[in-house]
């Protein structure tokens, strides 16, 4: 649907307090909300600098201020009103599968520097189709919630186990539920009688884990001995095996119904905090050459479909070449503190993982306003913002936000 020119002037004059508001809400909401008499606790309030920050990444722009009001007149003639944002995906797209029990308890519960929002929260909430988990759960446990948020920490294209299942002796795992892919969509085709509706959009962001995994079964094969050429190759070719599983899947929801569909390929891991800490430096070569014949290999099965392939890599590869033009003031140094979670989690958490970190385990106070990575490959609040503001010119120059 396109709008009338009156309506483009009328949101594009607004927009700027519109927006400052929309992103004030998201925080609000990410941060839980409002004491019992309505007004907003200050455990409810992002810092200034981290509201400021959001608002000065989201609103700048011509292409920027243009999506957001697009979005914001499609919600106003009443279009679409009953529409849902649908997510599949790993940790890098995870609302909140993984807040129970100890992670709820110390404050975490995303894969970011909690309790800021997701990028698929803040697209969400801009559409007027927020975004929950589907699923919860931990130690192999679940319970369904009925979200459209699908992705989960972990979660490889096809296979198991995923990153973080510690799969016990029958394979269930024992840890993190790290369902993939494939599975999350047939749980939401099971849910929804089988089909997508016009009235979705559907956003697809998977791969890392996979690359994850080959990774570290081509370091233990060469110390095992197998010959270094010889894992190399094995890594490649299962890593383009799950590419080419992703994008049967793409066509398979494409095939179902859905009309709106966006897939992201996979940031270069090689330029994170995690990528860089690869001492050897043919190690960090072949991750980087992971991920490019990943995305390389999706991008070839998703052009002739339905679906529209957004270019997060090179997205991220602009904000870590220029990081103060998006407010990013560190780009090699986690927001969260390793030693601090350890100690908050007494030992059971020794990695440092963002999904264990809230403000109490920053490495500095303003961290998550600051900061483009929250752990070694997970993006900070800000960091979600940046992808939001991202995906949400995209869709709108794709024209698949009416």
């Amino acid at each position: 649907m396109k709008l009338r020119r009156r309506n483009k002037e009328q949101w594009s004059r607004i927009i700027s307090g519109s927006l400052a508001m929309s992103i004030a809400a998201i925080l609000t909401v990410a941060c839980g909300g409002s004491d019992e008499s309505g007004r907003a606790s200050a455990a409810a309030i992002e810092d200034r600098a981290a509201l400021e920050a959001a608002v000065q990444v989201a609103a700048p722009g011509r292409d920027a201020a243009r999506a957001v009001a697009a979005a914001r007149a499609v919600q106003a003639l009443g279009v679409n009103s009953d529409r849902q944002v649908i997510v599949f995906g790993d940790s890098l797209s995870d609302v909140g599968t993984y807040r129970v029990g100890l992670v709820a308890q110390v404050g975490g519960g995303k894969f970011t520097t909690n309790p800021g929002p997701v990028w698929p929260e803040t697209v969400g909430l801009v559409l007027g189709a927020r975004v929950t988990p589907f699923r919860q759960g931990f130690f192999g446990t679940s319970q369904v919630l009925g979200g459209t948020g699908y992705a989960m920490g972990g979660a490889r294209v096809s296979q198991q186990p995923g990153i973080g299942c510690e799969p016990d002796e029958g394979g269930a795992c024992t840890a993190a539920l790290t369902i993939p892919v494939t599975k999350q969509i047939d749980d939401y085709l099971t849910a929804n009688g089988g089909r997508f509706t016009r009235k979705q959009l559907v956003l697809i962001l998977a791969g890392a884990n996979d690359i994850f995994y080959q990774l570290g079964a081509f370091e233990s094969k060469v110390l095992a001995g197998v010959p270094a050429a010889q894992a190399q190759d094995e890594a490649l070719l299962a890593l383009q095996q799950a590419a080419l599983e992703l994008g049967a899947q793409v066509k398979r929801i494409v095939d179902k119904g859905a009309t709106r569909v966006a897939v992201l390929n996979v940031p270069q891991i090689a330029d994170t905090p995690f990528g860089k800490s690869r001492a050897i430096a043919p190690v960090r070569l072949l991750l980087a050459a992971m991920v490019t014949l990943f995305n390389d290999t999706l991008a070839a099965q998703v052009e002739g479909t339905a679906a529209a392939l957004l270019d997060l890599q090179s997205e991220v590869a602009r904000v870590l070449a220029n990081p103060g033009a998006f407010l990013v003031r560190e780009i090699n140094v986690p927001a969260c503190d390793l030693a601090k979670i350890a100690a908050l989690t007494n030992g059971f958490e020794q990695g440092g993982s963002s999904l264990f970190c809230s403000r109490s385990t920053f490495v500095q106070d303003g961290a998550a306003a600051t900061y483009m990575f929250a752990d070694g490959v997970h993006p900070t609040t800000l960091g979600h913002l940046i992808f939001a503001r991202f995906i949400l010119i995209q869709l709108w120059q794709r024209h698949l936000l009416s």
